[in-house]
């Protein structure tokens, strides 16, 4: 055979093995981001929709201090129309009894991620919660909002922007590809991307740890003149004092500020004592607070994630065992090696996991280092709550092992063992929220959406009662308890027959 032929044979070859390489590297990716699972027609589930009046019932006041007794809350047009101990009904308006049962606003996680897994919409109604911040957006995500908009049963989203950093040509490619980034090189990219994504129609712009101090800047001044939200990390580029002249409006993560700090800490002292890193972080977050107040910077917690870094590393099975898995998109959670990335939950791909091999002192020093990890983020949370900061209820849902929609239950427990009142947790996932996304709900009051959850327990006495659900209501629409568990089994059956990995050890 001529070489010649051999030639055009063998490069052929090459392209056909090039071919099917990215086909499976792509195939892969999407499947670590949950789009291989099997999605469940949210259409199948429908809610009682019309005019409805709950009988009886102890509604959450106005101030969210107390519960006023027997009263009767009436919902149509997907508003709170009227709310008093006696009212008359109309002809045709449905009654529920509320007798001993608890009527709040619903929930709102602040922090979420949706990637490619539709599916946990339904999670996250089937948790009260009616409202969702997706921090990591893409295009998809903007078609869903709509879709919801549009009648798609769903909680309402927020979608910020994909996150946005500075790296390197080739380096920025390869975060494009399998993280969506978007790289900006300088000032006047930064600008140009956010002009683009403005016009894509998200609601916020995302800031993330790797951005050069010239493009946050640059990002916080465009952003700023266009009326977007800036939300999300605060830069290595930037020290905490150049918060105050950005227009950063929110932090992302209590560990962002202890992250910050410690840097702080670092460069000032190279004590490696956690007691002396902790008053030092006690110290400074509260010579943060008025900062934040001036400039109206809110605080997004995802604690419970943070706490569960220690037990992810040392006690992963049972964390494993603990969280309602089941429901997880299993692609995210069993995570296919093919990819050198990804989100990971099982042991063998545990994002979180320690390297193999330590030493007992390197255990012993892992384990002092994430037990303050998580020490000084409950710190930071307590300065800031009792200054009176901004407080957001958040997860970042579906890194692991933080469960989409049973959460927040979570984050709202972490929170109050850190000393806030279960009033004060409840405003974080309720009235602060609306206030911040600019939406018409997080109250009962007539007038306000009627996103509202019924509740069997009462959450003002203990938060974790926020999972006594017996309805939620979504835009005065009625989604009844055994609707809910249809929605969780529906789920949960797509999960198992989408998935490659035995998880019952874990069940």
């Amino acid at each position: 055979m001529p070489w010649k032929k051999i030639l055009r044979y063998f490069l052929l070859l090459i392209l056909v093995l090039g071919i099917i390489t990215v086909f499976l590297a792509n195939r892969n990716l999407k499947q670590i981001y949950g789009g291989l699972t099997e999605e469940v027609d949210p259409g199948q589930f429908v809610p009682y929709e019309g005019p409805i009046c709950i009988e009886h019932v102890h509604v959450l006041s106005p101030d969210g201090q107390r519960f006023l007794p027997n009263r009767t809350v009436c919902l149509e047009g997907g508003k709170i129309v009227a709310i008093d101990s006696v009212l008359e009904y109309e002809t045709g308006t449905a009654v529920e009894d509320g007798t001993g049962k608890y009527l709040i606003p619903a929930l709102t996680d602040a922090h979420v991620h949706l990637w490619q897994s539709p599916n946990d919409l339904l999670l996250y109604l089937a948790n009260g919660i009616t409202h969702i911040r997706e921090l990591v957006g893409a295009p998809h995500h903007l078609t869903l909002r709509e879709e919801i908009k549009a009648g798609r049963l769903g909680p309402q989203m927020y979608v910020a922007s994909p996150r946005l950093g500075t790296f390197g040509t080739m380096e920025g490619w390869f975060m494009n590809w399998s993280q969506e980034f978007n790289n900006v090189k300088d000032a006047a990219d930064a600008a140009q991307h956010v002009l683009y994504l403005k016009e894509q129609g998200y609601d916020g712009i995302k800031a993330y740890s790797h951005l050069s101090r010239e493009c946050y800047e640059a990002i916080s001044r465009t952003a700023d003149s266009l009326g977007m939200d800036m939300v999300g990390h605060i830069p290595w580029s930037i020290e905490i004092d150049d918060l105050w002249t950005s227009h950063q409006s929110d932090i992302a993560h209590l560990e962002e500020i202890m992250n910050a700090l410690r840097r702080e800490f670092d460069k000032q002292d190279e004590s490696d004592d956690p007691s002396q890193l902790l008053a030092y972080i006690d110290q400074r977050s509260q010579e943060m607070i008025p900062h934040m107040l001036q400039k109206d910077i809110s605080l997004t917690t995802t604690l419970w994630l943070v706490e569960s870094f220690y037990r992810q590393k040392f006690e992963l099975d049972a964390v494993l065992k603990e969280v309602e898995l089941a429901y997880v998109n299993p692609g995210i959670a069993e995570w296919d090696e093919m990819i050198p990335m990804g989100l990971g939950w099982l042991p063998s791909v545990n994002r979180y996991k320690l390297p193999e091999g330590l030493s007992e002192e390197d255990l012993a020093g892992r384990r002092t280092f994430w037990q303050t990890y998580a020490e000084a983020c409950r710190v930071i949370l307590k300065n800031m709550a009792a200054g009176g900061v901004v407080i957001l209820a958040g997860t970042d849902a579906s890194l692991p092992v933080t469960v989409p929609g049973f959460s927040l239950h979570q984050e709202l427990v972490s929170m109050q063992a850190v000393g806030m009142s279960p009033a004060e947790v409840l405003q974080t996932a309720t009235l602060n929220p609306a206030i911040r996304l600019r939406r018409n709900a997080g109250k009962i009051s007539p007038g306000f959406q009627a996103d509202l959850l019924l509740l069997n327990q009462n959450p003002l006495e203990d938060i974790r009662h926020t999972q006594s659900i017996e309805a939620v209501f979504l835009g005065g629409k009625m989604l009844d308890r055994k609707l809910l568990d249809d929605m969780l089994a529906a789920v949960k059956a797509a999960n198992d027959r989408s998935r490659t990995i035995d998880i019952s050890e874990f069940e």
